[in-house]
């Protein structure tokens, strides 16, 4: 029983890891090109306008990846302290 119980674990790490894997794989072979022709297509036939949406969204993301950075960081040194 407890080879069956090691053996589930080391499943389950493996296939959580090619699940995350295949993911990142996935996001980052989109055409970002593409996504947006399809969002747009999907608001006209739903009558929504999007331009506003898209141009807020792009401004946005890279100061939220400058803020997990910076939190990044800030965690890093407190980490550094903690073990000194």
């Amino acid at each position: 029983m407890e080879k069956f119980e090691s053996q589930f674990e080391n499943l389950d790490v493996q296939s959580s890891y090619m699940e995350n894997a295949m993911g990142s794989t996935t996001a980052i072979s989109t055409p970002q090109d593409q996504v947006d022709l399809l969002m747009q297509k999907i608001a006209d036939e739903a009558g929504l306008e999007m331009t506003t949406s898209l141009n807020s969204a792009k401004t946005e993301a890279p100061q939220k990846i400058a803020s997990t950075e910076v939190e990044e960081n800030m965690l890093g040194e407190r980490l550094q302290a903690l073990r000194n």
